[in-house]
């Protein structure tokens, strides 16, 4: 308690004010913040699993390091992802602190601090994130800039702005900032309290009302529940379905992308963590192409694409037994097809067990309610459970194979315009090609080059060096999509000729839409006739360039 009321003094007597400048030691270079496009999320965003922020004051840095190395990287009852916040003053503070600079006595202590920082971030440790100098940087809320207090305070504030979906929690011994934080409708703890607050902290935020027991009643009541609530108890199924599919998804995703991207993954993924679902689902969209359409068919996009539509777009109290349903299925198919794959540690074998039980409950629910809505006959009242089960299952395939149906054809079909404009794009290229082509050759043909001046010759000549060149890196381009182990990493060379040849300089498309398009069977099949196309155009290019290359050194014009 002691090193707690040295830095409370030192901070209250401004010896620990410092400014908010880049140059401030050896933690300066940690640009690890999210990316602050897609960041505001409202609060009515759905979870994936229990996504809770604690943010570290100095003091626990300093007394309890081996508390916060126990937080981070053990597992606590009760609560599922957590990620650690420092924020950039406690870095400043730290830094000054190894040095001696203000409290000679704790030296010791920050030094070891310093380096477990340094140690996560260099590693990319998702479980321990800092703060950055353009965050900090930032003032919210008229909080003074010369109170260190209030810096960790606003950090809290800034994380509860940037994620909405997560509870965020200040851990300090500071007595006097945890009721600033309280105040401000921060969730504060001291070391001793906040492991137990986190085992009792019910942290979906859409039922901040009802805690684990009520929780565990509803369950229950789908069950038994009748007729008069039976639609007011899908939101109920598809929070569970959130929850549970969003723990695989999380999993599958952070997986995957190590694999592809090795120790580089956080610098390319789309959304770093904590993720909500509406965050999963938009990482597994833009990532699909490079990475999850090799590992299940690419045809499952549709699949990502109506669960993100339903579950992350559409307020789940306006769902009906349909579409609690085909969520159920489509999510039981997309598991299911990741699990040929791996088990993911035995985290997807139990999500497609929960989802599963989730799914049975919703046809028993709707099995109860044709119970007690209709007059069933006495064959009908004696069915087993499984009967009625499948007796339910029959009676509503029709409805959700027409959903299904017009979300695919939906799909299909912009997915489908898409591939065409990136295809004109293509067309374009070669008709431009090909009609530059026949003006260099009319120009340099060998019944007018007599009568055409030099300088024209000359220009002629060089326009023929660039068609060389452009239609070299086109075929190259093509022949490399068209090998049989080609990969995403071979579209590069045919869409930075795209992107950068003066021939078409409006690509509106990236290289991930224009690898997708050329995987297609038909794009690739007329990507191959028009390589034989530009092969006839190379050698006829070389054949004039040839013939030139001759009359200009007869008649000594190179």
């Amino acid at each position: 308690m002691q090193i707690v009321e040295d830095l409370h003094v030192a901070r209250l007597e401004k010896r620990m004010a410092l400014p908010v400048v880049q140059a401030c030691g050896e933690l300066t270079s940690m640009e690890i913040d999210l990316p602050e496009q897609d960041l505001s999320i409202s609060a009515a965003s759905s979870v994936s699993g229990l996504n809770i922020l604690v943010v570290i004051d100095t003091n626990i840095m300093i007394s309890h390091l081996d508390f916060v190395r126990s937080l981070k990287s053990e597992t606590i009852p009760g609560v599922g992802r957590l990620a650690l916040i420092i924020p950039w003053v406690v870095l400043q503070e730290l830094d000054n602190l190894k040095k001696g600079k203000m409290l000679q006595h704790v030296r010791d202590k920050a030094i070891p601090a310093v380096h477990f920082i340094y140690m996560c971030l260099k590693n990319q440790d998702s479980k321990l994130w800092g703060q950055s100098m353009q965050l900090a940087s930032q003032k919210i809320y008229g909080l003074s800039d010369e109170n260190n207090d209030d810096r960790v305070l606003q950090c809290c504030l800034q994380y509860q702005n940037l994620f909405p979906q997560a509870v965020v929690i200040l851990c300090t011994d500071d007595k006097n900032l945890c009721s600033k934080a309280i105040v401000s409708e921060v969730n504060a703890f001291c070391k001793a309290d906040l492991v137990i607050a986190l085992r009792n902290l019910n942290v979906n935020k859409r039922q901040s009302c009802v805690d684990l027991q009520q929780s565990e009643c509803d369950t229950e009541f789908l069950k038994t529940g009748g007729d008069a609530n039976l639609t007011a108890q899908f939101p109920t199924i598809l929070l569970h379905l959130e929850k549970n599919l969003g723990e695989a998804l999380s999993c599958i995703l952070e997986t995957e992308m190590k694999i592809a991207f090795g120790n580089l993954w956080m610098e390319i993924l789309y959304l770093k963590p904590p993720w909500t679902l509406a965050n999963l689902l938009q990482c597994y969209k833009k990532h699909w192409v490079a990475v999850f359409g090799h590992v299940v068919p690419r045809s499952l996009l549709a699949t990502v694409e109506y669960l993100y539509k339903h579950l992350c777009t559409v307020p789940t109290q306006t769902a009906d037994s349909s579409t609690a349903g085909m969520l159920l299925q489509e999510s039981k198919k997309l598991l299911h097809a990741f699990s040929s794959r791996s088990d993911y540690n035995g985290v997807l074998p139990r999500a497609y067990a929960e989802v599963t039980k989730l799914h049975q409950t919703l046809i028993e629910v709707r099995g109860a309610s044709v119970g007690s809505g209709q007059d069933l006959s006495e064959d009908t009242m004696v069915l087993s459970e499984n009967a009625i089960c499948e007796k339910m299952e029959a009676m509503t395939p029709n409805l959700q194979n027409c959903e299904e149906k017009k979300l695919h054809s939906s799909i299909h079909m912009a997915q489908e315009n898409r591939y065409q404009e990136i295809w004109s794009v293509l067309e374009g290229v070669w008709n431009t090609v090909n009609l530059y082509s026949v003006e260099i050759f009319q120009k340099l043909d060998p019944n007018t080059i007599a009568v055409t001046s030099k300088s024209s010759f000359e220009e002629a000549f060089l326009g023929l060096q660039k068609l060389i060149a452009a239609v070299n890196d086109i075929l190259e381009g093509i022949r490399r999509i068209l090998s049989p182990n080609s990969t995403f990493q071979d579209i590069w060379t045919l869409y930075n000729f795209l992107i950068s040849n003066e021939i078409n300089s409006s690509i509106k498309f990236t290289a991930e839409e224009l690898y997708d398009c050329v995987s297609q069977e038909t794009y690739r099949e007329r990507l191959s006739v028009g390589c034989c196309q530009l092969a006839q155009l190379e050698h006829t290019i070389k054949q004039c360039s040839a013939s030139v290359h001759m009359e200009a050194k007869n008649r000594g014009w190179l």
